[in-house]
C-alpha cells in the first residue's frame, strides 16, 4: 500500500511540474509583423533566406531561418543577437561590430570564426566556433574570455 501511495504521489507531483512548467508566452507572428528595421536587417544580411518561424515574447522577437541561423531583435526592431549555431556569420553582420573585434579574433584565434554575436550592456559577447566566448566593451576593446 505504501508503494502505491508513493507512486501516486510521485505521479501527481510530476503532473504538477509539467503543468507549471509551461510559462511560455511566445506568440507566433509573421515577418511582416516585425518592425521595419528588423525586416530590413533580414533582407540586408540574409537575402533570399526563408524564415522558418518568428516568435514574439515579452521582450524580443526571435526569427529562425531555414538555413539554421537565429536572429533576436528588441521589440523596437534593433538586432540584439545573431547565432549561426556553429556556422560562420555573414561578413555583413560581422562588419556591424567595431573593427577591433574581428581584428582581435583574426590575430588571436586565426583558426576559428565568429558564429555568434550578443549585444550586452557592457558591449559585445562574441561566440567562436570552438565554443570560446570573448567579451568586448562597446568600443571593441577586449575584456575577457568567458568559458
Amino acid at each position: 500500500m505504501k508503494k502505491v501511495l508513493f507512486t501516486l504521489s510521485l505521479l501527481a507531483a510530476s503532473f504538477a511540474f509539467i503543468a507549471c512548467g509551461d510559462d511560455d508566452d511566445d506568440t507566433v507572428i509573421t515577418v511582416k509583423e516585425l518592425p521595419a528595421n528588423a525586416q530590413a536587417f533580414l533582407q540586408t544580411h540574409f537575402p533570399g533566406q526563408e524564415v522558418r518561424l518568428v516568435e514574439k515574447d515579452n521582450d524580443s522577437d526571435d526569427v529562425y531561418l531555414t538555413n539554421g541561423y537565429d536572429v533576436e531583435f528588441t521589440l523596437s526592431g534593433d538586432w540584439d543577437d545573431v547565432d549561426g549555431y556553429g556556422k560562420e556569420l555573414p561578413e555583413s553582420v560581422i562588419s556591424l561590430l567595431p573593427e577591433a573585434i574581428p581584428a582581435y579574433v583574426a590575430a588571436n584565434y586565426s583558426q576559428n570564426f565568429i558564429d555568434e554575436i550578443n549585444k550586452e550592456n557592457y558591449g559585445y559577447e562574441i561566440g567562436l566556433n570552438n565554443n570560446i566566448e570573448l567579451e568586448f566593451d562597446i568600443n571593441g576593446d577586449f575584456l575577457r574570455v568567458d568559458r
